[in-house]
């Protein structure tokens, strides 16, 4: 007998896993992702794609309450109107100093958490999402009692002999708005930096010390590196509801507070001009976009950099 001579049966179920492999199996392995996007894919196209298609529609429509409905590009160019340029201003000076203060303050508490404060790390991240679930309502009236004049800050300068009178410019101003602002996006900032410092190996940081560096230049030379990425999701996260945002505005910002979502909010609920709303709405959604687009890009450059 021969030793090159193959049993028999051995050559046929190689053939068969390769037709089985070949055929439905694979099949689905290509239409398996396909499957999964179905769901999110549907429910986003139901409940985002086609509302914002039925604003898209309005912002070149006459809709208000004597509207007839007809085409028109008329909202687009009231759009561009001065009182509404100024408020548009407004909204991203306010927007950008209030992500830069949130910045400012998110970033050394997420290091904190993520480093200094041992078995204090959880307590403290349940409390800052605890935080968040109080009803946004009631925590932008509780900095009125704070802000206001006769509220927490102006009594206690007054007993403090600080102050004759008290201060105005703490309530209904854009400072007023800073503050809730910033106050009420804590936690979705501090989040995600805590989680993009919790990736950094401490032994990093222990032979950067080794190494004589000081907390300035371990910052600037390996943390920072090391959570730009999610130095910049925050951003995208926390920025784009802060510009859009319309409570805060509405309750402590006063005329000099005003954002651009609170004059959208206005014209549909008070003065039933949706076409123009419409329009405002997707200036908005446009300015947020870019927002997006700017700092993806801005990640892709700070991962190449890191990696080198």
């Amino acid at each position: 007998m021969n030793g090159s001579v193959t049993p028999p049966g051995i050559d046929e179920e190689p053939l068969a896993l390769e037709t089985t492999y070949a055929g439905k199996p694979r099949r689905q392995r290509r239409l398996a992702p396909l499957l999964y996007l179905a769901g999110p894919v549907g429910v986003l196209a139901v409940f985002f794609a086609g509302p914002l298609g039925i604003l898209a529609v309005y912002s070149f429509q006459e809709r208000s309450r004597t509207g007839d409905g007809s085409w028109t590009l008329l909202n687009y160019m009231a759009a561009l109107q001065p009182r509404y340029v100024e408020t548009a201003l407004d909204t991203l000076i306010i927007a950008v100093i209030s992500m830069a203060v949130l910045l400012a303050i998110a970033y050394p508490l997420a290091y904190l958490i993520a480093f200094k404060v041992g078995r204090w790390e959880v307590p403290l991240l349940l409390a800052l999402a605890l935080s968040d679930e109080l009803n946004p309502l009631i925590r932008i009236y509780a900095w009125r009692t704070i802000l206001g004049r006769n509220g927490v800050v102006n009594t206690i300068l007054q007993q403090l002999n600080l102050i004759d009178e008290p201060l105005d410019w703490l309530i209904f101003t854009k400072f007023s708005v800073v503050v809730v602002l910033t106050a009420s996006w804590l936690p979705y900032a501090v989040i995600p930096l805590y989680a993009a410092m919790k990736t950094i190996d401490r032994r990093v940081l222990e032979a950067a010390r080794d190494l004589g560096a000081g907390w300035w230049t371990t910052f600037q030379k390996v943390v920072f590196p090391l959570t730009a990425a999610g130095f910049l999701a925050t951003i995208v996260i926390v920025f784009i509801p802060i510009i859009s945002d319309f409570a805060a505005p509405a309750l402590v910002g006063g005329k000099s507070g005003r954002m651009l979502a609170s004059v959208i909010e206005d014209l549909f609920l008070g003065r039933g001009q949706w076409g123009i709303g419409s329009a405002l709405t997707f200036v908005l959604l446009a300015a947020s976009g870019f927002v997006v687009w700017l700092s993806y890009k801005i990640t892709d450059i700070s991962k190449l950099d890191t990696s080198r």
